[in-house]
């Protein structure tokens, strides 16, 4: 790696070493993908990094990244990495216990998913309650930007949540779900307004529920 790119990485590491200093030793990051689209699920993934082997080429926030270096981060992490985990909240249920309640509890699950308990949870922003997990959780703000775990973690859940689109794009080809991902698009809002929301749209979202 060019000095540059080591030193963004050292960067990024930085929450992740101050957090190791202070006795936390098993950290996970939790981001999710998702939250803004008006079709398909909210993906959230956790991703517990190995110290020795937090230095991966070119891992940034998700939004940042091209799908190819995606999908090539992706392997890089859940090769090296101690432990991930991922959980999806269908539009059925974020119809049912609202955007921000679905939020929180797909990151819950991500984080009850993991195969060894974190002595600390970090993530992007939000502060999820795992109390009864015995877990502290810690929001940083543009954690995805600041924090590798997390950074990691949004690559995860981006990732995971665009294969599900892929798939679900093959079922309902009208929406063009394989270039949106089930974001608000020209043509996606032109598809609503001829045919409708399908079974995998979010009925209680304005851009669907004013097109029914």
């Amino acid at each position: 790696m060019k000095f540059r790119e080591v030193k963004r990485l050292l960067d990024l590491c930085s929450y992740e070493d101050e957090l190791f200093s202070c006795g936390y030793y098993s950290i996970a990051g939790v981001d999710e993908a998702g939250r803004g689209s008006l079709a398909g699920p909210i993906v959230a993934a956790a991703v517990i990094l190995d110290r020795q082997k937090m230095m991966i080429e070119k891992l940034d926030d998700s939004k940042k990244i091209t799908a190819v270096n995606r999908n090539i981060i992706f392997k890089k992490i859940i090769k090296s990495c101690k432990s991930w985990s991922f959980a999806r909240v269908s539009p059925v249920v974020i119809d049912r216990i609202s955007l921000g309640n679905a939020n929180l509890l797909v990151m819950k699950k991500a984080v009850s998913k993991l195969k060894i308990k974190p002595d600390l949870v970090i993530t992007d922003a939000l502060y999820i309650d795992l109390k009864r997990f015995n877990i502290q959780s810690i929001p940083i703000i543009n954690g995805d930007e600041l924090s590798v775990s997390i950074a990691a973690a949004s690559i995860l859940a981006k990732v995971i949540r665009d294969r599900l689109m892929m798939k679900y794009s093959h079922i309902y080809p009208q929406y063009g779900f394989e270039l949106n991902k089930g974001y608000g698009t020209k043509r996606h809002f032109m598809a609503l307004k001829d045919i409708g929301p399908s079974a995998i749209h979010r009925k209680s979202f304005k851009g669907v529920e004013v097109q029914q």
